[in-house]
């Protein structure tokens, strides 16, 4: 009888200490903390350093703080929330390789130091400014239909596609991008003489309108 009654204790103590184990995370916005939850069971994933690919699509997500402790992300997808501003140190995710943050509500982003950062998708939030920086393995960036005005980068060596068209520039240095192929900046009110510029450049295939008024 007490065997049994120790074996019934063993095992009510293993799920509990699975239970426990698989909530040890935790984030500041409830939609998102549900979201991971789900990740985690289907993966069985027990703890930050667990997660591989965060995929949380169209669940009203207001906040991604707490993310900076899921250390070993690659893929970040929050696509189709409700995001005003990046609130969390993404330079915490090392390993970080693309980041989806299209269709939300952000008007201001500023990426940098992403060391392994490759795909950046912002595309549809409303941005009015974009800064990029020290993004060394940055090949393709989809900024497109946004409301973008100012805009800079510097040290993006590896940059291949830029998708920014729709938006608000009067101007952009299409420069200092050496592995630039593709840039799309179609509807943006930019001058006849940047697209000569643009059409000079033979190496690059650039997507323009030639004269703004004609859009």
């Amino acid at each position: 009888m007490n065997k049994r009654l120790l074996a019934i204790c063993y095992c009510f103590l293993a799920l509990f200490a699975h239970t426990s184990a698989a909530q040890t995370f935790s984030v500041s916005d409830p939609k998102l903390q549900q979201c991971l939850q789900s990740i985690a069971k289907k993966e069985q994933w027990r703890q930050p350093a667990d997660f591989i690919d965060i995929k949380c699509h169209g669940n009203n997500i207001r906040s991604l703080q707490g993310l900076e402790a899921f250390t070993n992300v690659v893929m970040l997808s929050i696509y189709n929330n409700k995001l005003s501003r990046i609130d969390v140190d993404l330079t915490r995710l090392k390993q970080l390789k693309t980041l989806n943050l299209a269709r939300n509500n952000i008007e201001q982003a500023e990426l940098a130091k992403l060391e392994s950062l490759e795909k950046v998708y912002l595309f549809s939030n409303g941005l009015r400014s974009l800064k990029l920086g020290g993004l060394t393995k940055l090949k393709e960036i989809k900024a497109n239909n946004n409301k973008i005005s100012d805009f800079h980068y510097v040290d993006l060596p590896r940059l291949e596609k830029m998708y920014i068209f729709n938006n608000e520039l009067e101007t952009i240095n299409i420069y200092d991008l050496p592995s630039l192929q593709y840039m799309d900046c179609r509807e943006n009110p930019m001058p006849d003489e940047l697209y000569d510029e643009m059409d000079q450049l033979e190496h690059i295939t650039f997507l323009h309108d030639g004269n703004a008024e004609d859009w």
